[in-house]
């Protein structure tokens, strides 16, 4: 185990065989809302920054990296923001351990592994920071770095890591109805590497990863927020929330484990390898000047034995369960490759020229393809594979043509919650390592694509929630509250997503070329084009339905104007009947017609005339209609003033 440095030793070289590994979590705005008890404004950060802790070397050292490959500029200003954590300088240095065995469940068998050199004390370095957003969200990033052998052992080690944060391929222990969710900040999950994988601080004991995550989050987050308030003008008190893990990082269900729910995050991997990235990237042909078919590289013949060596370890059996176990003998076999002893030095030799990937009879490039193909796929099943799955897995999102190939930058893989870089050597990871512990170029296509899919996420959630609101609007009738709630939702939720989501910000092809791979692999546009769709069709419908109603209500006015001349007519005719004497008299007897209410008498006119008669039943109905129609007008009144 290598020895800790001095804590004076801010700097360290970047070497080969390194794995740089950054956990990103999100704090969305509203929660950051919440806890700071106000929005998180940018003018804020641009005066608090220079005076936060080490935040102001992180500015200077940093962000002109980020502007050299980005478009951060917004009306004329940069409101993204690097801010420093609680972390020593040259980053805190923690001890790793493993167990001997591990056992994980695929394809209907237990495979139960014990490789050589996994269970070893393994020191890594770790360097946390914040970046804030233009909205107001903010990330927490922690990112490791780990010197790494090309052994078995140091192989399942580093797909643990990646299983620490997405551990499929294991099963969490049966719970009884109605558990709460298994959190892998538990003090027992049920799932092995959540469970067996300790970290140990220099001052302090072993404990889970996910429960050191929540401590160092919660003291950096404390002391984030206590000096943000510190730094607002005073207000009026508001009600806020702990700036503490479990309130300010949402959780979600991880469907590949049922029962699991993991806080919200997101991984990049930064390989700093030149084994792997010339298995990945093969070196041109000094004759063609082309480079090698990777389906040269992985052929048949190398990996049918691994498959017969799996065969024999899994008789054929009737238990519901079959179980493999990859013990000393199997991984003495997959470190010699016994198999290719019968062979002669000339006939390796001779093997070697149309093998472009075949080093020696020991064939380590076999082991190396089986590794970095199950990492892209986080996969810790990685040793039962054949060459189709290997080429598939080493297809990446970058390079895509022979023309990127051929610059030889570097080789990007995505999964749907990691983002991947293999390189030889890069400069911009020795500039920005000491600092935020990875690639500035790498960790800008990682953080504004986790940004957008977060965004989109919590968009969808509104989204859908305006639907159901809406449906229950509409099933009441209240279609104008109906519309006023699509209003509402487009000034204030749907314009806040197109304002501050980012766009295709990076300046470089390469770049620019990986977000949008990582957009589409995240599903972030296929998600925006479908609750677009959604809402524009219940928008519409809604106000088709609304206009229907109008023209009704059009209708039932103009049938009440039509109404109301009729009216007129009656009253007209009744007063000829009333002061026209069909003998050309004026009537002067009281009524006397025996169907007449008794409480109306109509002074003036003889009820015992044919006139009278008409003029008493001309009277009756126009009052009739008089009290339907005014009441119809209240009704409709009332209904059309109804939101």
């Amino acid at each position: 185990m290598a020895a800790e440095p001095e804590a004076h030793e801010d700097f360290e070289d970047c070497e080969d065989r390194s794995l740089y590994f950054t956990l990103s979590l999100y704090i969305t705005e509203k929660k950051v809302t919440e806890a700071l008890g106000r929005h998180l404004a940018p003018e804020l950060l641009r005066e608090f920054q220079p005076g936060y802790r080490s935040s102001k070397r992180l500015r200077d050292a940093v962000e002109p990296l980020f502007n050299d490959i980005a478009d951060r500029e917004r009306l004329g200003a940069v409101d993204d923001f690097l801010l420093d954590t609680q972390c020593p300088r040259a980053g805190e240095f923690l001890e790793f351990t493993a167990p001997p065995e591990i056992e994980w469940t695929t394809e209907g068998r237990r495979f139960i592994a014990t490789p050589p050199g996994l269970d070893k004390t393994r020191l890594i370095r770790v360097r946390r920071f914040w970046y804030t957003h233009a909205n107001g969200a903010i990330g927490y990033h922690l990112s490791f770095r780990y010197n790494y052998e090309h052994s078995p052992g140091d192989f399942y080690f580093l797909s643990l890591i990646q299983k620490l944060a997405a551990p499929k391929e294991f099963a969490a222990a049966p719970r009884p109805p109605g558990s709460p969710p298994v959190r892998p900040t538990d003090a027992h999950t049920g799932l092995a590497p959540l469970d067996q994988i300790k970290v140990k601080r220099p001052s302090g004991e072993a404990q889970s990863f996910w429960q050191y995550v929540r401590d160092v989050f919660d003291a950096d987050a404390g002391d984030l927020f206590n000096s943000l308030k510190a730094s607002l003008p005073p207000g009026k008190p508001v009600r806020t929330i702990a700036a503490q893990f479990d309130q300010l990082i949402s959780e979600a269900p991880f469907i590949e484990v049922p029962g699991l729910v993991m806080p919200v995050s997101r991984l990049m991997f930064f390989f700093e390898d030149k084994t792997f990235f010339r298995r990945l990237l093969p070196e041109p042909d000094p004759q063609t000047g082309q480079p090698p078919a990777r389906t040269l590289m992985v052929q048949e013949g190398c990996y049918r034995p691994f498959q017969e060596k799996l065969e024999g370890l899994n008789p054929k059996t009737y238990v519901d369960l079959p179980e493999v176990r990859l013990g000393p003998e199997y991984w003495d076999w997959v470190i010699t490759r016994p198999d290719y002893d019968p062979y002669t030095d000339a006939q390796i030799e001779a093997a070697r020229k149309s093998i472009p990937a075949m080093e020696d009879r020991r064939r380590q490039d076999c082991l190396q393809y089986l590794f970095v193909a199950g990492f892209n796929q986080n996969i810790i099943d990685f040793m039962n594979q054949d060459p189709s799955e290997i080429l598939d897995s080493t297809d990446p999102i970058y390079p895509a043509t022979e023309a990127q190939a051929a610059e030889r930058k570097f080789v990007r893989f995505a999964n749907p919650r990691a983002l991947i870089t293999y390189v030889e050597k890069a400069r911009s990871l020795e500039a920005a390592n000491d600092f935020i512990g990875t690639c500035p170029y790498a960790f800008m296509i990682h953080a504004v694509s986790m940004h957008n899919e977060f965004m989109t996420r919590e968009y969808e959630a509104s989204a859908f929630d305006l639907i159901g609101r809406v449906e229950n609007l509409g099933r009441r009738g209240r279609l104008k509250q109906a519309a006023q709630a699509f209003y509402t939702f487009r000034t204030g939720e749907y314009a806040a997503y197109y304002r501050d989501r980012y766009m295709n910000v990076f300046r470089y092809d390469t770049e620019s070329e990986v977000f949008e791979k990582m957009t589409q692999l995240r599903g972030i546009g296929r998600r925006n084009d479908y609750i677009e769709r959604l809402i524009t069709n219940m928008e519409s419908q809604t106000r088709d339905r609304e206009a229907r109603i109008n023209k009704g209500d059009e209708n039932a006015m103009n049938l009440l104007l039509g109404a109301l001349g009729l009216f007129g007519f009656f009253q007209l005719t009744f007063q000829w009947s009333t002061t026209l004497n069909p003998k050309g008299g004026v009537v002067t007897a009281e009524p006397s017609l025996d169907w007449a209410p008794p409480f109306v008498k109509l002074p003036g006119l003889d009820w015992s005339s044919a006139s009278a008669s008409i003029a008493g039943a001309t009277f009756y109905l126009s009052a009739l209609f008089t009290a339907v129609l005014f009441g119809y007008v209240i009704w409709r009144v009332i209904r059309s003033l109804r939101p």
